[in-house]
């Protein structure tokens, strides 16, 4: 599906493409109550440091180049292909979400809170959509 062959991939490259998004990719651990400080320490920064890493490697793997260049146009090709560049609320092309409009919701929701969210959300359009499905999903108010 394009929630897994095309977005997916782009997620990790995107929120480890620098150690300060790294760790905080790894801030949750702070509100694990059964890690120690000293644990809470290392796997912050030593995993950040690790995904960081491998996060070049998956560049690499994938013939990345600028990865926030590739999660635009990939959002873009969602925005245009499946929302008809905002004519559709849903991929569905109806007035409920189809599969493919909750599975590429829930591949962007988590990452919610790091800066790669923020950047896909940047788009209109696809804002707009995120946020009618959050409130499907999660009878949230819509924003």
């Amino acid at each position: 599906t394009f929630a897994n062959k095309e977005l997916a991939v782009l997620l990790y490259p995107n929120i480890c493409r620098s150690l300060g998004e790294s760790r905080l990719a790894f801030s949750y651990v702070s509100q694990v109550p059964t890690f120690s400080s000293m644990q809470k320490f290392l796997i912050k920064n030593i995993g950040a440091l690790a995904m960081h890493f491998a996060a070049s490697r998956i560049k690499k793997k994938h013939g990345i180049v600028d990865e926030r260049d590739a999660l635009k146009e990939t959002v873009g090709v969602w925005e245009k292909e499946a929302l008809g560049s905002g004519a559709k609320k849903y991929a569905s092309g109806g007035d409920t979400p189809s599969l493919d409009d909750i599975a590429v919701f829930g591949v962007i929701h988590s990452i919610e809170g790091l800066p790669a969210h923020h950047f896909v959300l940047e788009n209109r359009i696809v804002s707009e959509w995120y946020n009618r499905m959050k409130h499907d999903v999660y009878g949230e108010p819509a924003e």
